[in-house]
């Protein structure tokens, strides 16, 4: 009957009987992990901070008869700044809900972890703009995830595009589509502006906080969209990602 620690991350909880939470966690190690907190809704509960959205600590885990229980927790950040913002709150349970539908049970995940608490920190922490921060997280996780847009060539034909000449992208496709190829395809492309095609480059060459790319060029709503697609699930607050500044 083993017990174990591991770094997570709260991505969900739901309350369970009189004073119990079920906690989805996210570990570096272990991947997606539920497990049950119990106890933790008493006011005085040591385990109260730890089992809310957003937590980030070293879990202890006892796992016996095919069930996970947290045993403790040395909380290391409670990202609380998103719980006091609302628009920080949409987009952070947003990102939350991705990496949950991502995470995989027993399956390493160090770079989501990351990813993700990278992300939150930015989120909650810096002077950032949460629909940019948002749209870096999206993109960054296609290229962890191995669906990098193809940003350089047509996803087509395969000759190169600029950024000052990308109109379309075909998201289906994984990539900018020329004008040569947008001109003769039937099928709805998505509508791409150069200046966020050129965000993106930057974004996956030198990271967010490096970009000298405005955060109006984030294009969210497309990397939303491509995102979800190859999820195959819509999270309820999708619907927020869903216009442009």
């Amino acid at each position: 009957m083993p017990t174990l620690k591991t770094l997570a991350i709260v991505l969900r909880y739901a309350d369970y009987r009189e004073n119990d939470r079920m906690l989805t966690l996210l570990s570096p190690t272990l991947g997606r992990v539920d497990a049950l907190c119990r106890g933790c809704r008493k006011p005085k509960s040591p385990l109260l901070a730890a089992s809310e959205w957003f937590a980030e600590g070293e879990y202890v885990l006892y796992s016996a008869s095919g069930r996970v229980t947290v045993t403790s927790c040395q909380l290391s950040d409670s990202f609380y700044p998103l719980r006091q913002d609302y628009d920080l709150l949409k987009y952070a349970s947003y990102i939350l809900s991705i990496a949950e539908t991502v995470a995989r049970p027993g399956e390493e995940a160090l770079g989501l972890f990351t990813l993700l608490a990278r992300s939150l920190s930015r989120l909650a922490y810096k002077s950032m703009d949460p629909r940019a921060v948002t749209s870096a997280f999206l993109l960054l996780l296609a290229a962890l995830e191995g669906y990098r847009p193809r940003l350089r060539h047509c996803v087509r034909c395969g000759e190169p595009v600029s950024a000052e000449a990308a109109l379309r992208m075909d998201i289906d496709s994984g990539g900018l589509v020329c004008s040569k190829c947008a001109s003769s395809l039937p099928e709805k492309l998505y509508p791409v502006r150069p200046a966020q095609v050129a965000w993106m480059q930057d974004v996956l060459a030198e990271g967010i906080e490096k970009t000298a790319r405005p955060p109006a060029d984030a294009p969210l709503p497309l990397l939303a969209e491509y995102v979800e697609r190859r999820l195959e699930k819509r999270p309820a607050s999708s619907k927020y990602m869903r216009y442009d500044a």
